[in-house]
């Protein structure tokens, strides 16, 4: 699952378009579907843009996803990353990284641990760290289409602080308060759609609200394969803290185009 803005300029993004394409080409457009161990899954991303001139703006972002099966255990880790530049000063940079141990009751329903760390310098928060448990359920599993939605309960620790910021958006002071834990409730959804073999939607959100913040965060992405292997993705990203301190904002948002690397088993897609 994190997640801060950078909105990269249409240009420089049909840059990126460009590059990705040079890339698939020089790929084996007829290679061989991946024929590792079916119990394991992965998928990557990696994206950057740079535009100059009149601006100095340059931002990137990387995921890596990975799901093991053991028996009636799926194992999930993901970590998450963003920078941002303007005019050569920092201003965004943030990485989480979480796991999850599902058990499966039934083939649809099953139970769930997760641990999740959240460090992102503009959020108004130094960080912000959860264990929570609960039940999900796979509404949905096709070929096509997965659906799956999940809620629970937890306990969150979190440590705000005061950002005081320049004119282009840079941190230039910062006072840490002291940290803050109370339990937490949370739920989510991941939804999966292919609307032929080459398109592919992917889509998420999750809510985690505590006595004195609720965090919200929203995925959405349009993913074209150009072989096997890789694929260009366009997505955007929304991050909400419902009380951030004085000095943050309570939304951020992260436009990417990136190029995505699959090697799994396409009926065990990391959530």
């Amino acid at each position: 699952m994190v997640w801060l803005a950078i909105q990269g300029e249409a240009l420089m993004h049909l840059k990126l378009a460009s590059c990705a394409l040079l890339l698939a080409a020089a790929a084996h457009a007829d290679e061989p579907p991946y024929q590792g161990d079916p119990n394991w899954s992965m998928r990557a991303l990696l994206g950057y843009t740079k535009t100059g001139g009149n601006t100095d703006n340059s931002s990137g972002n990387f995921l890596f996803h990975v799901a093991h099966v053991i028996d009636d255990w799926k194992l999930l880790f993901a970590t998450e990353g963003l920078y941002g530049s303007t005019r050569g000063e920092t201003t965004a940079q943030a990485w989480d990284a979480h796991g999850q141990a599902n058990y499966n009751f039934t083939p649809k329903l099953y139970g769930f641990l997760g641990v999740g760390y959240t460090d992102d310098h503009f959020s108004g928060f130094a960080y912000q760290e959860a264990v929570t448990t609960g039940l999900g359920y796979h509404v949905v599993q096709t070929d096509a289409t997965r659906f799956t939605v999940q809620a629970g309960v937890g306990y969150q620790r979190l440590r705000p602080e005061i950002l005081v910021k320049d004119d282009i958006g840079g941190i230039v002071g910062s006072t840490e308060l002291d940290s803050k834990s109370d339990a937490v409730m949370t739920a989510g959804l991941n939804y999966e759609h292919s609307f032929n073999q080459y398109t592919k939607l992917i889509a998420a959100a999750a809510v985690q609200s505590g006595s004195d913040n609720t965090l919200t965060t929203a995925s959405i992405a349009l993913q074209v394969k150009m072989s096997n292997r890789l694929s260009l993705a366009a997505g955007y990203q929304l991050s909400d803290n419902s009380n951030p301190p004085a000095g943050s904002g309570r939304r951020d948002t992260l436009t990417t185009l990136s190029l995505v690397f699959d090697m799994r088993n396409p009926k065990l897609a990391p959530e």
